[in-house]
């Protein structure tokens, strides 16, 4: 398995309704989930930067170029 495809099921884990975005409230729950921290203070900041199309939802195309470019 790929890192694309490593993303694209931690991105439908965490799509809790199934709608094919992330909703401000899904990032919140998978960056806890990822940062092992509950309670994540949550920046709008850091919201924007992955909704690179700022359509105030992350895709899945826009979570894995993001995911990909921290990681290099």
């Amino acid at each position: 398995m790929n890192i694309e495809q490593m993303i694209a099921e931690l991105f439908d884990v965490f799509d809790d309704n199934k709608d094919g975005v992330i909703s401000r409230g899904e990032f919140i729950a998978l960056a806890e989930c990822l940062l092992h921290e509950k309670g994540f203070n949550f920046s709008s900041d850091i919201f924007k930067k992955f909704d690179a199309n700022h359509d105030n939802v992350i895709s899945r195309d826009e979570l894995v170029d993001l995911v990909i470019d921290l990681a290099l």
